[in-house]
């Protein structure tokens, strides 16, 4: 038996765009590494649905921003460029135009990205939570080799790059859980819980003879 997987992605105009994204050929007989999906193939199947899913949502984007929404023209075209998305799946590079504004502006004459628009950090969120939440339990050189060995995560990146990314991240976190203590209006507490607890430490060495106590008070 062969297999193909096919990814279709159906536009808004209707047209249908087929992809194949991976398969295995036909063999006489099966072996126990030949059952399911190997880790190598899967990981090569979710590198090219990446790279084709990308590739289509960023044309996509670009096709709708170029019209203009005030009158419905096609803005002029500037130049056209290439941009990277790191992810968890693939770093994929999709083209990158950008459009000078349309004639009937007045008020807005800035260049449009769409592409910058959606990819503004050149990775997706999930790649940066997750690159982030490893490199807070590990170093970030074992953090990123290890998620290379279940996921396709392609070129390695710089590991002061997983660093500043992490950082990015925790700083974030920190960010939202003190606007979210903020907003909370402060209740005032009718009573106060204080516990008491004593401790004996020997001594280290015999010859002295001391012996030393504690008290921990924690409110």
């Amino acid at each position: 038996m062969k297999w193909r997987v096919m990814l279709e992605l159906v536009g808004a105009d209707g047209i249908v765009g087929v992809h194949e994204v991976g398969g295995r050929a036909a063999v006489a007989e099966y072996a126990p590494q030949m059952i399911g999906l190997t880790l190598e193939e899967g990981k090569h199947l979710l590198a090219a649905l990446q790279v084709h899913l990308v590739q289509a949502q960023a044309e996509d984007q670009c096709r709708h921003r170029r019209r203009c929404q005030r009158c419905g023209a096609q803005r002029p075209l500037k130049d056209q460029r290439s941009r990277r998305l790191v992810s968890l799946f693939g770093t994929v590079e999709v083209c990158a135009p950008r459009f000078t504004p349309c004639r009937c502006a007045v008020t807005c004459r800035r260049t449009l990205n769409p592409a910058a628009e959606i990819m503004p950090d050149r990775c997706t969120p999930a790649y940066e939570r997750t690159v982030a939440k490893m490199g807070s339990l590990l170093p970030y050189r074992r953090a990123r080799t290890l998620l290379a060995e279940f996921l396709p995560l392609g070129k390695p990146q710089a590991v002061e790059t997983t660093r500043q990314r992490t950082l990015r991240v925790g700083a974030r976190l920190e960010q939202e859980a003190v606007a979210g203590a903020g907003s909370k209006p402060a209740v005032a507490t009718k009573s106060i819980a204080l516990s008491i607890d004593g401790g004996h430490v020997r001594a280290a060495r015999q010859y002295q003879g001391r012996r030393g106590s504690f008290l921990t008070i924690l409110g």
